[in-house]
């Protein structure tokens, strides 16, 4: 490919980048500025059957376009190349210029709703879901070329439709969970009763008012948390997955897994119900409410999900065929040592996560695990790196002092600095130490390892391994730009930090470069934190 050839396929998947954004931008507006439902006072059956189905249509496209990727995923780099190339003569700003014409006239059309009117306002609802429409049609046509979409909806119509029944099926389950609560309440709140009751000698359930309770904290069992979101989730995600895998796997016999996952995130809800109690009621409330209630149950769907997964795999009777000899394939031994610290990190700040959102110690001691698993790769790891030179230093200290500018205090520095203040002075200095060693140095090997080790290179190439590590291309940079600064709360200023680690490893021509400018980014980052007492920094 020639120096035009790339500039002008820069400009492209840039422009891409763009115009999805300022899409997604857009519907985010659209969505909090939609009234309709609530804008009728009096009692409309068909202003309420319209309403609600408009909003089943949206959730089972969003369920649909969540499975399309995943089948699609296959064929990512083709579907790109395809893209490319169809863009390149593409006249793109006229669907630009009447998709933003079309968001304008939603904005209008919004404020003269009137809140409370005894009439449904038809015209303006149906002026409003033309102009939607019009939008989401340019905005397609914007990003590529009518052909293009036609020719890959032919290709991949099965995926379509497979989509849309797996979407179309992970809405009725989602649904149906929360409707069917009414009729086994009682088996739930039975349940986390008996297993309350095991330990606690004063648990108390009351299925009328839907309470569960130990001593003086009580809390309302409702729909959500019933278990049945949990449970329609399960069969839903592995149904999916039972599809996707349905040449390897036996049929129908695979189909048990949906039961018997159902009834396992059902009991393991019970269990959390039961947790939950006994931690508001002997740690603390807001522990409880605020962490562990929402936590603990993405925790135990995650372990029933995949957990299932790996049962399909390794259950001879759950196989289509013979399972074939295991053998190492070093590039899944080397995938793992780059990304089992990043999955290690993300479980760290999910333990943290459960203890309250304000400082505490379970944050800090997690950090033990994607240290762990760093410890336990290290051989493998080490391998990855090569030579340093002084620019990534530079690059580092560089980006260090733009992040401090470019901060804005917030409540949680004010909390950290005020729980600091309330410990003893050793613990306050063991606990500043700690986090100083996992913010300065885990914290950038686990994901300069997953972004720059291995994600950096899977966008290249689908032999990942065979990819040098400082090997080009615009989707790899652009990718893990975006993604990195995604990871981040400051989402713009991350995305400038992962520019900057991808420019590092260009340069040094080896992972130890981004390595390198990560780590005294925030080695800069918290020294000046620490001797500025500008916790919300760390």
């Amino acid at each position: 490919m020639n120096a035009a050839a790339g500039s002008t396929d820069f400009r492209i998947v840039t422009r891409g980048v763009v115009l999805t954004l300022v899409l997604l931008t857009e519907v985010v507006a659209i969505d909090g500025g939609y009234s309709f439902r609530s804008a009728v006072s009096a009692d409309a059956p068909l202003w309420r059957l319209v309403n609600e189905t408009l909003q089943t249509l949206v959730y089972v496209a969003l369920y649909s376009g969540l499975a399309f990727c995943v089948l699609a995923l296959a064929h990512g780099r083709e579907a790109l190349t395809a893209w490319v190339g169809a863009s390149r003569n593409h006249m793109w700003l006229p669907w630009f210029v009447r998709q933003s014409a079309m968001f304008a006239l939603l904005l209008l059309v919004l404020p003269w709703m009137e809140t409370g009117a005894a009439e449904p306002p038809w015209m303006l609802f149906g002026l409003w879901l033309a102009a939607c429409l019009g939008m989401a049609v340019c905005a397609v046509l914007a990003i590529a070329p009518l052909s293009f979409w036609r020719a890959q909806g032919a290709k991949h119509a099965p995926n379509v439709i497979a989509a849309l029944i797996a979407g179309t099926s992970i809405y009725a389950a989602v649904s149906l969970s929360r409707e069917s609560w009414d009729r086994l309440s009682d088996a739930t709140l039975r349940a986390s009763h008996w297993l309350l009751s095991l330990y606690e000698p004063n648990a108390i359930a009351d299925a009328g008012a839907r309470v569960l309770g130990a001593g003086a904290f009580k809390v309302i069992i409702d729909a959500p948390c019933s278990g049945y979101e949990g449970m329609g989730l399960v069969i839903g995600v592995v149904g999916f997955y039972i599809f996707a895998f349905r040449n390897e796997l036996r049929f129908p016999h695979v189909l048990v897994l949906l039961p018997i996952g159902a009834l396992a995130i059902w009991a393991l809800n019970a269990l959390r119900l039961a947790l939950l109690v006994s931690i508001g009621a002997h740690v603390s409330p807001d522990l409880a409410l605020r962490g562990f209630h929402s936590q603990a149950g993405w925790i135990f769907f995650l372990l029933v999900a995949i957990s299932l997964m790996v049962v399909a795999h390794r259950t001879p009777a759950l196989r289509a065929g013979p399972r074939a000899p295991a053998r190492r394939d070093p590039a899944i031994h080397l995938a793992a040592a780059l990304l089992i610290p990043f999955a290690a990190l993300m479980a760290s700040r999910i333990v943290g996560s459960i203890f309250g959102d304000g400082p505490n110690w379970p944050s800090v001691l997690a950090m033990a695990l994607p240290a762990i698993a760093l410890l336990v790769y290290q051989r493998e790891i080490g391998k990855q790196l090569g030579r340093i030179g002084v620019e990534p230093f530079a690059l580092g200290a560089a980006l260090g002092a733009f992040w401090i500018i470019t901060h804005t205090s917030n409540a949680y520095g004010y909390a950290l600095g005020r729980w600091l203040e309330l410990q003893p002075t050793p613990a306050a200095g063991a606990w500043i130490v700690l986090r100083v060693v996992g913010f300065a140095l885990v914290v950038p090997l686990a994901e300069e390892l997953a972004f720059r080790g291995y994600l950096h290179r899977a966008l290249i190439g689908r032999r990942f391994e065979k990819v040098a590590p400082h090997a080009f291309s615009w989707l790899a940079f652009i990718g893990t730009t975006v993604l990195f600064g995604a990871l981040h709360q400051r989402w713009l200023s991350g995305a400038v930090a992962g520019a900057v680690f991808a420019i590092a490893l260009y340069r040094s021509k080896s992972l130890a470069g981004p390595i390198a400018a990560h780590v005294v980014a925030n080695a800069v980052i918290a020294f000046y934190a620490v001797a500025a007492e500008h916790w919300d920094l760390l």
